[in-house]
């Protein structure tokens, strides 16, 4: 029995056939020698074509250029202001109520001694407009006098009524319930009483603030010269309309010296052929970029009626002059 037993176990014919065999660990490490280095082979492979698409990439993306414009911190600035001051004062070239108005900036010039910088500079004398050039080395010296030529500038005050707005679908009719709302608030916006101004804003946050204008003067009228469905908020593109508007609105009041004065405004309208609201104002031009309840006042309010104020308060949110988005 001991001689059948041992031949059994190295005969192959007595081997049990659902007996796993055990791996030849040499077997095993060339396999896994061999599937590593097919591995880092693709690996190497990838990382070299990503190189070389990297490299090809940035040698043909363009180096975009300097872009040449007026800046507004050059070299000689005050130099330049100085020396126009001077020129202004010694003779009155431009007049003796001549006076510098504004800078507007400063080109650099290649010389033969290397660069100048050329400043330009408004002057007005109350009956004209002049730009004045002024051309100053590094060091604020001026390589010549100052040289001036007129700026015609419109004599009328009277606005271009046909100018619109972006962002816009079509006219629409300016409604009774519109022109009174548009009074009531131009009046309150225009006088002092900020409670007043609030309830005509209907905003929605019972704590929000608006500041009037606490103009001098006193109020006469205003009108809308122009209404417009702007594309945004709910639109209805069979009929072309919408529930969000742009206006433009004209204040006239009576000045301190009995002369008449008007104030220019454009507003976001809410609901235009119903029960229209005004969301938000600004200037002629600004609708487009105008948000709803934009003109919060964040801060202490201003006493207007004695024109100084009770405490600090920032101007609101500047407009923001990209199209506002469509919500259709």
């Amino acid at each position: 029995m001991a001689w059948w037993r041992k031949h059994k176990d190295d005969d192959e014919w007595f081997a049990d056939p659902t007996k796993q065999s055990e791996p030849d660990p040499d077997v095993q490490l060339v396999k896994l020698q061999a599937s590593r280095t097919r591995w880092w082979r693709l690996v190497t492979w990838v990382t070299l074509l990503l190189a070389v698409y990297a490299a090809f990439t940035v040698s043909n993306t363009p180096t975009p250029a300097t872009p040449k414009g007026v800046s507004l911190n050059e070299t000689g600035k005050q130099a330049a202001y100085s020396i126009t001051e001077q020129w202004l004062a010694t003779g009155h070239p431009l007049g003796a109520q001549a006076r510098v108005v504004s800078w507007d900036g400063a080109t650099r010039t290649p010389t033969s001694g290397g660069a100048v910088y050329r400043h330009v500079l408004t002057v007005a004398n109350g009956a004209r407009w002049w730009r004045v050039a002024v051309a100053v080395n590094r060091d604020g010296t001026p390589i010549g006098y100052p040289n001036a030529s007129p700026v015609a500038v419109p004599d009328t005050l009277t606005p271009d009524g046909t100018v619109g707005w972006s962002g816009t679908i079509k006219d629409a009719q300016g409604s009774d319930a519109l022109s009174t709302l548009v009074t009531q608030w131009a009046q309150a916006l225009t006088g002092s009483d900020a409670d007043r101004l609030k309830v005509i804003m209907a905003d929605p946050d019972p704590a929000s603030v608006y500041q009037p204008l606490g103009l001098d003067g006193q109020f006469q009228s205003a009108t809308v010269d122009r209404v417009a469905y702007a594309d945004m908020g709910k639109v209805d593109k069979e009929n072309q309309t919408s529930d969000r508007a742009f206006a433009r609105v004209t204040i006239s009041m009576t000045g301190r010296d009995n002369q008449p004065v008007q104030y220019g405004f454009d507003l976001l309208l809410a609901d235009p052929d119903g029960t229209p609201r005004i969301l938000a104002w600004g200037a002629p031009g600004d609708a487009p970029g105008l948000r709803e309840y934009m003109n919060r006042w964040h801060g202490n309010l201003l006493d207007t009626a004695s024109g100084t104020g009770q405490g600090s308060g920032p101007s609101p949110t500047p407009v923001d002059p990209s199209p506002a988005p469509s919500t259709n």
